[in-house]
């Protein structure tokens, strides 16, 4: 797994992870924006179930680091991960991310409606509350909707 750091115009902190695997190549990106206070987490490719959960525990690092109470999670071009993975993501790692943040989370998705609404319907929702705080998820079909959704959300 390879690590950069890079500072870019407006962007004070980006950090990128690529690894490769048998499958294919992944890519899991992080930037932080600290006027807009959003982490952006963008990752595509192939990503087995190995790779994925690694994956989301670099995210589950970024938002701990950063205290980030907005994540945009770009999905749309990431492998589709079985049903398993995903209830593992959010039974494990999204609370986690509630539990370290102690104040209300606000997740923007982007992923294709028919992948993300196969996942919702499982969901019981009390695993995405803690100490009267809510990990609130919002699904879009674009990168644009979603941040737009995270700039209107009053969550001071």
């Amino acid at each position: 797994m390879v690590i950069e750091n890079e500072v870019m115009a407006g962007v004070p902190v980006n950090v990128s992870t690529v690894t490769e695997n048998a499958s294919g190549c992944e890519e899991l990106s992080f930037s932080f924006l600290e006027e807009q206070e959003i982490l952006f987490v963008n990752w595509t490719g192939l990503v087995p179930s190995k790779e994925m959960r690694k994956g989301y525990i670099q995210v589950l690092k970024q938002v701990q680091h950063y205290k980030a109470r907005k994540i945009l999670l770009d999905l749309n071009k990431r492998s589709f991960i079985d049903s398993e993975d995903q209830r593992w993501v959010f039974s494990s790692v999204f609370p986690k991310m509630l539990r370290s943040i102690g104040a209300n989370v606000f997740v923007a998705i982007v992923l294709p409606v028919d992948l993300f609404h196969d996942l919702v319907a499982e969901l019981e929702g009390d695993e995405l509350i803690h100490n009267n705080h809510f990990m609130i998820i919002q699904h879009s079909l674009y990168k644009e909707e979603a941040l737009r959704w995270l700039n209107k959300v009053p969550y001071k």
